[in-house]
């Protein structure tokens, strides 16, 4: 009995999820010890401006800023897509079958059927 393999190169996206917001975060950077913070916000341009009115209030112009989504990785192949959407079916499929078999066997044991 011999096992095999079939290995082939699978392309891969990186989107952003659909229900995700990019939310922005930043803190200045100022070597004088300053702990001002933006707290986390979805309205970029209003993040942009918080930090814009922090430089001109104390000519602090250094800040870690840190933009956030949530991301998906998907299939870059529609073919491969399909291939795998209809062995994860038919694995569903066996697993609720074997699932529902096993259910069966105990409910029979139960019973006190031979």
């Amino acid at each position: 009995m011999s096992v095999r393999s079939t290995l082939r190169g699978v392309v891969y996206r990186v989107l952003r999820h659909p229900s995700s917001e990019v939310t922005m975060t930043a803190r200045c950077m100022s070597g004088d010890g300053c702990h001002w913070e933006l707290d986390a916000t979805n309205a970029l341009d209003a993040g942009s401006v918080a930090i814009m009115s922090h430089t001109a209030k104390t000519g602090h112009a250094i800040f870690a800023r840190k933009l956030e989504d949530m991301a998906c990785v998907v299939l870059d192949n529609p073919q491969e897509q399909a291939r795998r959407l209809a062995v994860n079916q038919l694995e569903l499929a066996t697993s609720k079958e074997a699932r529902s078999k096993a259910a069966e066997k105990i409910e029979h044991a139960r019973s006190g059927h031979p």
